[in-house]
């Protein structure tokens, strides 16, 4: 499913970063297009606020200078113009509009208080990073970005993020549930506690958060599949051999330590592929084998995800309100860059036949926590030696670690909600009702940090832990990606991305040998960085 989503979703629906021309006679022009450009011009210092907001039957109405957001009425009013389906004005003055009504909102003003709660969580926030000094403002394609990220060691950086939540669920329409092995060393307690840091400029509205945890013993591990399924394992084979052209990369993916195998892009053809051959030369009981990895992107999609939005430059906002009023999203996403890029693809070598088998792929999005997941092996002859292959888009990921392992079954974790959550340190009931009621979402700004506290079942047993997060999470647009508007460029990255992908090779490499130190260097600091105090 995120295979088919990721890509598409982002060159579709990104946040806008806009900011309203400054002048001493200040007005809304009666062409749209000409008022839409003149929110986007950063050209003078004096910028004013605004919110705009797409309704869902086409209408867009802009408020200008101040508007109040009525929790109760889950109203906004203001004073604006309101241009219907056609872009033309239909009114102008005082505007009342039911949030229910409206499929996203665009403004270069912060959202601040309790009442701004379910405005923020459809608003595409511009204009706020120009004052805290984030590297990315002068290499905007090399920005940190990311869905929450998940701690089990609150002090842990950005380099060891435990997990990443719903990292294809861009946009309020995409919002999904997303599952991520821990990985964690022997439970001591009944208390368990993970940290969700915002440490970059996006919105994260979280719906749900919980734990899954099923009891091991020694020697058992438990894993979780790309189709969300459990499994029980014992025994673990390591990789004799791995190859790559001529390349002996064993050493580098026979261990759980970070040291990640990953090549660099086709300078000619960004989909071009790249086969990882691995022998298993011991394996003592062949029966019911599954392949666990570990692996993460690089930071080519980041690169695609930037672009896309300077391509859609001023007219980031309009589209991303058509797709979430769209019908056929779902059909759209079935092609295009994500499967272009494809899985890692996994083959078993049947040696009666003398041929590759496929047996599925692994796919998931994220450059930052690493995704530790099974994938049951089929196929298997006779003997004690295994062979498998890895087909791989070149340049797109990471693999930090293969082996093999015996399946003895399906389990079923159970699901445990937080029984209270820390704001940087202190209760807030608030946050813990957010993630506790369905109808209800943790909106967590640039800086946030939430620690999140459960109960094991039974004291003194060992859990094979996992994180449960839904939501989806809206990124800030940066001043540098409204110059770089060209949609006959979105459309070929979208409708043609064979294409796309080969003419846009050599741009890429430019970016790919600086891009890693830059992404990690524009990260927030939530100890330092608060949204609502700057």
């Amino acid at each position: 499913m995120k295979t088919k989503k990721l890509i598409f979703n982002f060159a579709l629906i990104i946040i806008t970063f806009i900011a309203i021309e400054a002048c001493e006679t200040y007005y809304f022009r009666s062409n749209y297009k000409d008022a839409n450009e003149l929110l986007h011009r950063r050209d003078n210092s004096n910028v004013k606020p605004f919110l705009k907001a797409h309704l869902k039957n086409g209408d867009i109405c802009i408020f200008r200078n101040t508007w109040n957001v009525d929790t109760v009425q889950n109203t906004v009013s203001g004073t604006g113009v309101r241009y219907d389906f056609n872009r033309n004005i239909s009114s102008e003055g005082s505007i009342l509009l039911s949030v229910d009504s409206v499929a996203i909102f665009e403004t270069n003003k912060k959202l601040t208080g309790t009442g701004t709660g379910r405005v923020a969580a459809l608003a595409i926030l511009a204009a706020v990073d120009a004052g805290i000094g984030i590297a990315c403002l002068t290499n905007p394609k090399a920005c940190f970005g990311s869905c929450p990220t998940f701690y089990m060691n609150e002090s842990d950086n950005f380099h060891y993020a435990d997990a990443e939540g719903f990292s294809s669920a861009i946009a309020p329409s995409m919002e999904y549930y997303d599952i991520d092995a821990l990985n964690n060393l022997p439970v001591t307690g009944n208390v368990f506690s993970l940290t969700m840091k915002n440490e970059a400029l996006e919105t994260h509205c979280v719906k749900d958060v919980k734990l899954l945890a099923y009891p091991r013993k020694k020697g058992e591990r438990i894993y979780h599949s790309p189709k969300n399924e459990f499994y029980l394992c014992e025994n673990i084979y390591s990789v004799s051999n791995a190859q790559v052209s001529d390349a002996d990369i064993t050493d580098l993916i026979r261990g759980e330590d970070r040291l990640e195998r990953f090549s660099l892009a086709d300078e000619n053809n960004l989909s071009s592929k790249e086969e990882i051959f691995l022998n298993f030369d011991n394996v003592e009981d062949l029966n019911d084998l599954g392949l666990v990895i570990h692996f993460r992107q690089t930071l080519m999609t980041t690169y695609f995800i930037y672009s896309a939005i300077g391509y859609m430059g001023d007219e980031v906002g309009d589209i991303f309100a058509k797709i979430e009023t769209s019908n056929d999203t779902d059909d759209k996403l079935k092609s295009g860059l994500g499967k272009e890029l494809g899985k890692i693809d996994v083959y078993v070598r049947n040696e009666k036949n003398n041929d590759w088998e496929l047996t599925d792929g692994l796919y998931e999005t994220g450059p930052i926590a690493i995704n530790r997941q099974i994938l049951p092996l089929k196929n298997i002859t006779s003997g004690s030696k295994v062979r498998l292959k890895l087909v791989l888009n070149k340049g797109l990921w990471r693999i930090d670690y293969v082996a093999l392992t015996n399946i003895k079954g399906k389990v079923r974790p159970v699901e445990i909600s937080p029984c209270s959550v820390l704001n940087k340190g202190k209760a807030d009931n608030t946050a813990l009702s957010s993630v506790i009621d369905p109808d209800k979402y943790l909106i967590s700004m640039p800086g946030s940090e939430y620690k999140f506290n459960f109960i094991l079942p039974q004291t003194g047993d060992d859990y094979e832990l996992f994180l449960y997060s839904k939501g989806y999470y809206l990124e800030w647009m940066r001043e540098q990606w409204i110059k770089d508007k060209d949609l006959l460029k979105l459309n070929q990255m979208v409708e043609h991305p064979a294409k796309y992908l080969r003419s846009e090779a050599k741009d890429y490499k430019i970016y790919e040998a600086t891009m890693e130190q830059e992404f990690w260097n524009s990260k927030i600091d939530t100890k330092h960085f608060s949204y609502h105090e700057n």
